[in-house]
């Protein structure tokens, strides 16, 4: 999909007369072809998720008096489908408009309630105040350090016995939401760009659903009821992938952490055994249904040891690669042309307390030591959080604008 000109190695050679390329071309030659296009890609954004914390996002559009999309004040190359940012702005006259956690920073396609009785599950006089219960069933609540984060309880959080886990209905794919979907990735591409959309997570919402020590026992003592819950909720996320897929999208995002700072979660040996399957289904399918679709998973933390199986089970695109977990320029070399990398730019350290400078350096070293190889795009590690210095973000993207042209 490269135009004009051929690249090797990270080089370019000279070939027709050059023609600049389309957002949407430029994407697909890094993310999908894992080539060097015409400049490296950067974004705050990161899969289908928004770069800024709700409040972080309206101080920084105060403080420029931006009153457009963040994504169209950086002229981003992927836009995100339905984002709330594009659909309804935030005021920066007034003040946020209350949304909190998921609801806040990411779109896409909405699900319909699976209509379970929250009595039946909870004790509802226990539920801390001021939540919501999602499509699953799962009440999410504010974070008390900062209400823009959630605390999820699960319907099954807790409980000994979850036989019940057999019956637990399934929320549906809304097709309203579908629509607007279309409409909107038309649009998109209309202006050139490639599109992404929030496509579901297996081990997250499983564990939501279940709580997550109770999972990591029940991979012991119930290894059936793991296998029925990741495949029951496995289900869903196909039917929502292939959904959004058949309506044109460019990049399906996923999202599942299996790391913590020095290793995964669970053992690489119950990784491969309960949750590395239902992840080789879907991406088999949407790869069948479409091979053009590029798929992108977010999973924080140290995954080393089974990124070569998500490469295995036709993954893409990888994010975030947190420095402070793994060695980025190790995992970019062992996996280059295999994967595309996105992300690795701390926002553990840098971003929040590093110095303008400080940013600026590691961008530029990440570009000349990956970017320039192509299948890379620049952006932080994980959503930046309030505390992050307004000057930062000004740094990030002047370095961002400086060094990723070729």
């Amino acid at each position: 999909m490269i135009i004009g000109e051929e690249f090797f190695g990270g080089q370019k050679v000279a070939g027709a007369k050059e023609k600049a390329m389309t957002s949407r071309e430029r994407v697909y030659a890094t993310l999908k072809e894992k080539k060097l296009a015409d400049k490296v890609l950067w974004s705050f954004n990161f899969g289908a998720t928004q770069g800024f914390n709700p409040n972080l996002l309206l101080r920084y559009k105060q403080k420029h008096q931006i009153r457009i999309p963040i994504c169209e004040h950086f002229d981003y190359d992927i836009i995100t489908v339905l984002d709330p940012d594009r659909i309804n702005p935030i005021d920066i006259d007034g003040n946020a408009d209350g949304k909190i956690g998921i609801e806040a920073l990411v779109g896409g396609v909405g699900l319909v309630s699976n209509g379970i009785d929250p009595e039946h599950y909870f004790q509802m006089k226990s539920l801390p105040d001021g939540g919501y219960f999602d499509s699953w069933g799962i009440y999410h609540h504010p974070w008390p350090q900062d209400p823009t984060f959630e605390v999820y309880i699960g319907p099954f959080q807790g409980k000994e016995d979850i036989r019940e886990l057999a019956d637990y209905p399934s929320p549906k794919v809304d097709r309203e939401s579908i629509e607007r979907a279309k409409e909107d990735i038309a649009i998109i591409h209309s202006n050139g760009k490639a599109s992404v959309c929030y496509a579901g997570s297996v081990y997250e919402w499983s564990h939501y659903i279940r709580g997550l020590e109770g999972l990591m026992v029940d991979m012991y003592t119930d290894p059936q009821a793991v296998h029925l819950l990741l495949n029951k909720v496995g289900d869903l996320v196909l039917e929502l992938a292939c959904a959004v897929q058949d309506i044109g999208v460019d990049i399906l995002a996923f999202y599942d952490d299996f790391g913590q700072q020095d290793r995964l979660q669970i053992s690489p040996e119950f990784w491969r055994t309960f949750v590395k399957p239902v992840w080789k289904r879907i991406w088999a399918e949407t790869n069948r249904r479409n091979k053009e679709t590029t798929i992108f998973l977010h999973s924080c933390g140290c995954i080393e040891e089974v990124i070569g199986d998500l490469e295995e089970i036709g993954l893409d695109v990888l994010h975030p690669i947190q420095p402070e977990t793994m060695d980025v320029y190790k995992v970019a070399a062992r996996h280059h042309g295999a994967l595309a990398l996105w992300g690795t730019v701390s926002a553990q350290q840098t971003i929040p307390f590093g110095t303008p400078d400080d940013l600026a350096g590691e961008i530029k070293e990440r570009v000349e030591k990956i970017g320039k190889n192509g299948a890379f795009v620049v952006s932080p590690a994980n959503i930046m959080g309030p505390e992050v210095p307004l000057a930062n973000l000004d740094a990030f993207a002047d370095a961002c604008e400086s060094y990723c042209k070729l």
